[in-house]
């Protein structure tokens, strides 16, 4: 799926070789990933280098253009696991349920599995901001619009059902919704010094559920 993804938006995800890795190389890929998340987490995407990433990882370059032919390449080797992550928490519950507490876990979740790969997901939207490569910007475009079609999928079986207040501009909606829910992610889990305790995320968690609930235009608030 995330494959799929990178190819849309003109990326390439995967080594420059189709040869199958062995096991030693696979973990020197594993470190220089590793290394890569580290260097982009503490140099920034634009200010990383080939050399910090090897250097960290303690390999040479040739090793690293064994498995990625860019900075790019490694730097989507770095995103896959947190967008990946993203793209199987349900955006709401499935069926017809917007209860409160319904709302309050699917948001929840969102930010537990967004706080496990804060640095990366922070990282693909200020690369987005700042690169000359256009994909980076058509990928976060595409991931945050996947979550708003989504969104939108599901109020629409909640206004098919009866649920929701016909006549609603749904589009309009979804992607309100989406805005609300990937700012506060991004400010309030994304960008802190450090990730925030448990207890906060299951804070934001709440008062972005609550928020979802009482903007539902509900059916019965139209009798």
């Amino acid at each position: 799926m995330i494959g799929g993804l990178y190819d849309d938006v003109g990326l390439r995800d995967g080594e420059p070789s189709a040869k199958r890795p062995n096991k030693r190389g696979e973990q020197t890929r594993e470190r220089i990933v590793t290394a890569a998340i580290e260097c982009f987490t503490e140099y920034g995407y634009t200010r990383t280098r080939v050399s910090d990433i090897v250097h960290r990882a303690g390999t040479a370059q040739g090793n690293f253009y064994r498995h990625f032919a860019s900075l790019d390449d490694v730097f989507l080797a770095a995103l896959r696991p947190g967008l990946e992550a993203l793209a199987v928490v349900p955006t709401r519950r499935t069926g017809h349920s917007f209860e409160l507490e319904s709302l309050v876990e699917s948001n929840t979740s969102y930010l537990h599995s967004y706080a496990r790969y804060r640095h990366t997901l922070r990282l693909l939207r200020e690369a987005a901001a700042a690169s000359a490569n256009d994909g980076f910007l058509q990928l976060w475009l595409r991931l945050r619009g996947d979550f708003v079609a989504r969104t939108r999928r599901w109020l629409q079986r909640l206004t098919d059902s009866g649920h929701l207040r016909a006549g609603e501009d749904l589009d309009l909606l979804a992607e309100a919704l989406g805005c609300l829910t990937e700012q506060l992610a991004y400010v309030h889990v994304g960008l802190p010094a450090s990730t925030p305790r448990r207890e906060r995320i299951d804070e934001l968690g709440r008062s972005l559920g609550e928020s979802w609930y009482r903007l539902l235009p509900r059916a019965e608030e139209a009798r």
